[in-house]
């Protein structure tokens, strides 16, 4: 949870390699850090170079690494059906190598965040519950804590907020810099009406993600942050198009539609009509261009 956007400046400066495995390791490397740091379009980028160069790298074990980290990468940009697919390839490398439980259980508990993506949440809470049986045994807590984050995060989805709480507050009391945990929690807490509590955790989260430079969460806390604050709909439409430039420009479309829909409510409800419209048929369009990301690589 410590990546920052800084953090592979050191790499950059050595020349970059040319056509063997380092220069898969300098591709696979960049691509995670990308990743982690919200720069999808770069991340997706490094991901091919790397797997064009995957032939330079003999061990299977390597292999499944690629795919397991290219399956996280498909679930950050909303791509569950990819996800799922390369979480699989990189599972089954490891089931056919001995002593490889600890990240089979890790291909668990991607496997059930994709299937919460899809809404498939009893296959999901199937996934995360092996997880955590395996982290029992060949992890550690951060892992337990993680894969119950997860369920956490499943709960919500499922817009049952009490029950997304009580696994997230155990999280964020034990990992006090995951952004992603205090986002959701801060959430859930602003829907049952606990906005005090969760203005505390948009303050520290936003804090943290402003240190390591995480423009994606910075969008989202501040976003959040308007609406725990109750501000002005304009206030809101305002810090929303601030943030568009950077969620097109990652294609990040399921965001761009749930913000544009919450535009277009709030304006409803405002009575100002035109613009309640105007964000619906906004809202539509990206709704069509995430259908179409999800089913095309």
């Amino acid at each position: 949870m410590g990546i920052s956007k800084n953090s592979f400046d050191k790499i950059e400066d050595f020349n970059t390699p040319k056509e063997d495995y380092l220069a898969y390791y300098y591709h696979f490397f960049k691509a995670i850090h990308s990743n982690a740091v919200g720069s999808y379009n770069l991340a997706k980028e490094h991901y091919e170079k790397a797997e064009v160069l995957l032939i330079h790298i003999p061990d299977d074990l390597e292999k499944a690494e690629f795919y397991y980290n290219l399956a996280i990468f498909h679930y950050h940009i909303h791509q569950a059906l990819f996800a799922i697919k390369y979480a699989n390839i990189s599972q089954d490398i490891f089931v056919n190598n001995a002593d490889c439980e600890l990240k089979i259980s890790y291909c668990n508990n991607l496997l059930g965040l994709a299937c919460t993506h899809l809404n498939e949440f009893e296959m999901a809470e199937e996934y995360f519950l092996a997880a955590i049986d395996l982290f029992r045994t060949f992890g550690n807590e951060r892992d337990i804590l993680i894969a119950r984050q997860n369920l956490g995060l499943m709960y919500a989805e499922q817009k049952q907020s009490v029950l997304a709480v009580r696994y997230l507050s155990e999280v964020n009391q034990k990992m006090s810099s995951n952004y992603r945990a205090l986002f959701v929690e801060a959430k859930q807490r602003l829907k049952l009406g606990e906005t005090k509590i969760a203005s505390e955790l948009i303050t520290k989260g936003l804090h943290i993600c402003k240190e390591l430079e995480i423009l994606e969460y910075q969008y989202h806390f501040e976003i959040l942050n308007n609406l725990c604050n109750k501000n002005k709909t304009e206030i809101l439409e305002n810090n929303i198009l601030a943030g568009m430039d950077y969620f097109n420009q990652e294609k990040l479309w399921e965001y761009i539609q749930e913000y544009y829909e919450i535009l277009a409510l709030k304006f409803h409800n405002d009575t100002q009509f035109e613009k309640s419209s105007t964000y619906f048929h906004l809202t539509y369009q990206a709704k069509e261009k995430f259908f179409s990301k999800e089913v095309l690589k």
